[in-house]
């Protein structure tokens, strides 16, 4: 029986019910309109008042710190805002310069540090000279004044207080009308009781055949026979659990095509049980997928089909939802994420699984799910992004990924004051061994070569083809000392042109059954450097440098390593 089925046998079903509930949900209703615009109104004042006392106490921080912002006493500066500190419902204050560094601070760990959040750096960049509300949300309200003396701007006190004590008082008001709304509506339910006992003592029979029915009677007719207002009742009543009769027979077949269907299709169809943990329903399907039957898998924890990072992904989501769903915040929600499952083989599967939670018969939490199988979809992807980052012959980074890291390694150089290297390598002898042998033995060849360059720097430096027979290598983070970086620059470069310098010895396959050839060839380097670190010009630039340094080398005859100076980024003044 569907849900509309349901909610018209319980409404027709009685008559004192329809009273009962009517009055029960008007009082309702009546109650939570008025209680919401009460709250409504609450908060909004309380609010008001929350913003109030952070601007207040503010515009006395501003007036305050005035006279030790001008004689420039951080310490007494400090003292000053750090005596604010145990105002109730203060998460923080502080004194910023106009040019951003935090000069005091109920946060002692913040002074001496610069603001970076865009919010300050907005605050800084106002002409406005007088407080401004920053932010004013349900639990946090920021407020900055600015600080003047005589036109002349100091800096900004910027205040941020919590609102827990505001929410903690709306919380308890409306806890409080959530009992009087429900003491209201008991007490009018009671009433409405009452008044149906006295209307609907004729429809006794009535009620006693549908308590019968309830209990498994569902032969159980009530037609009395007789033409009034009941009998016509009663007549309805038993065309409606003939209806209820003939839903439970339709409901009964959908049922059989359903499992036909989940026992059928590819997916795997799965129901478990949060209450229980345990699995309610397991299409047979799954034995393809895992190669586990339907009975095995319901024998385990869901958790042990799952691979060590999928279980951590898989708990923490699931206990996310549930909780989301419990709190009444996802509603109808359904949920795909991408899993990695084990085979009953020991292989690893990735699955996309759509989930939904809900509820079952028994008011049990149960998760519904389908399982799909998308290595292929997987595998399909990888080799897009290989294709996008990658070069296809020598598997090392391309262009596109080398400048991205480009951005890793200033990035790292910031937070470790460490000096990187750039080199740019042109093999000197390549042409002649195309135009002799063909493409594909210089395929070979820079197959080789990738090889041995790749050997020659550590794992966690780049190695880049980037482009004919042209490479490029990152070494990242060298040391803090230019001249020590440098060395070991040198180093590597020289370690990979002794490297490309020896032999090659190229394998040729041949068609048929005929012995394989070799192609020995000579081929040396030529290795253009640039040192560089945080104060660097831009990729672009450098890899120009490196590969003027490049052709100096080529120039001076070739086999050569060249280093040339990179030019530090010009910096706006203050």
């Amino acid at each position: 029986m569907n849900n509309q089925n349901y909610i018209r046998a319980f409404w027709r079903s009685s008559i004192r019910r329809q009273l009962v509930v009517g009055f029960a949900l008007a009082s309702l209703v009546l109650m939570t309109v008025f209680g919401v615009a009460v709250l409504e109104q609450q908060r909004k004042a309380q609010y008001a008042s929350s913003t109030g006392r952070a601007v207040s106490l503010a515009h006395a921080l501003s007036i305050s710190s005035t006279s030790w912002a001008l004689a420039n006493d951080l310490v007494g500066l400090q003292e000053l805002v750090q005596g604010f500190a145990r105002t109730s419902d203060l998460r923080r204050a502080f004194f910023v310069s106009p040019q951003g560094e935090v000069l005091a601070s109920t946060n002692a760990e913040e002074v001496g540090f610069f603001v970076t959040d865009t919010l300050s750096r907005d605050m800084l960049a106002t002409d406005a000279r007088d407080q401004l509300v920053l932010i004013d949300q349900r639990n946090l309200v920021v407020v900055a004044h600015p600080v003047l003396l005589g036109g002349r701007n100091l800096g900004w006190i910027r205040v941020e207080m919590t609102r827990d004590a505001v929410n903690a008082n709306l919380a308890a008001l409306t806890w409080n009308w959530m009992g009087f709304g429900l003491i209201s509506v008991v007490l009018v339910s009671l009433v409405a009781i009452l008044l149906a006992r006295r209307m609907t003592k004729g429809l006794q029979h009535l009620m006693t055949v549908a308590s019968a029915v309830e209990h498994g009677w569902s032969k159980r007719r009530a037609d009395v026979g007789r033409h009034d207002e009941i009998g016509k009742l009663s007549r309805y009543l038993d065309r409606m659990l003939d209806a209820i009769e003939q839903q439970k027979d339709l409901l009964s077949q959908s049922e059989a095509k359903y499992r036909f269907l989940a026992d059928n299709i590819s997916d795997v169809i799965w129901v478990m049980n949060l209450t229980t943990d345990r699995w309610a329903y397991v299409s047979p399907s799954v034995q393809k997928l895992l190669g586990y039957s339907a009975e095995e898998v319901m024998q385990q924890s869901y958790l042990q089909t799952l691979t060590a990072d999928s279980r951590d992904k898989v708990s923490r989501l699931l206990a996310e939802r549930t909780r989301s769903y419990l709190q009444g915040e996802s509603g109808d929600a359904a949920y795909t994420d991408e899993v990695e499952q084990l085979r009953k083989d020991g292989a690893i599967v990735w699955t996309e699984i759509t989930t939904h939670i809900a509820r079952n018969e028994k008011n049990e939490l149960v998760v519904l799910g389908v399982s799909r199988d998308i290595g292929e979809r997987k595998k399909a992807e990888e080799q897009i992004r290989n294709l996008a980052f990658y070069d296809l012959l020598t598997q090392l980074p391309n262009r596109r990924l080398l400048l991205d890291r480009f951005g890793l390694t200033i990035a790292a150089s910031k937070r470790s004051k460490r000096y990187s290297a750039l080199m740019f390598i042109d093999l000197d002898n390549f042409k002649p061994l195309n135009d002799e042998h063909g493409h594909d033995v210089g395929d070979l060849l820079l197959v080789e070569v990738a090889h041995r360059i790749t050997a020659c720097v550590r794992e966690m430096d780049t190695v880049s083809r980037f482009g004919g027979d042209e490479f490029v290598v990152m070494l990242h983070e060298l040391s803090t000392d230019r001249e020590v970086s440098t060395r070991r620059a040198s180093e590597i470069a020289e370690k990979i042109r002794r490297s490309l310098g020896k032999p090659y010895k190229l394998q040729i396959e041949s068609k048929g059954d005929a012995s394989p050839q070799f192609v020995e060839h000579h081929c040396t380097a030529s290795i253009g450097v640039v040192l560089f670190d945080q104060h660097c010009s831009s990729s672009e630039e450098l890899l120009r440098i490196a590969d003027d340094a490049m052709y100096q080398a080529k120039e001076g005859g070739r086999n050569q390593v060249r280093f040339l100076e990179s030019r530090p980024l010009k910096r706006p003044g203050p």
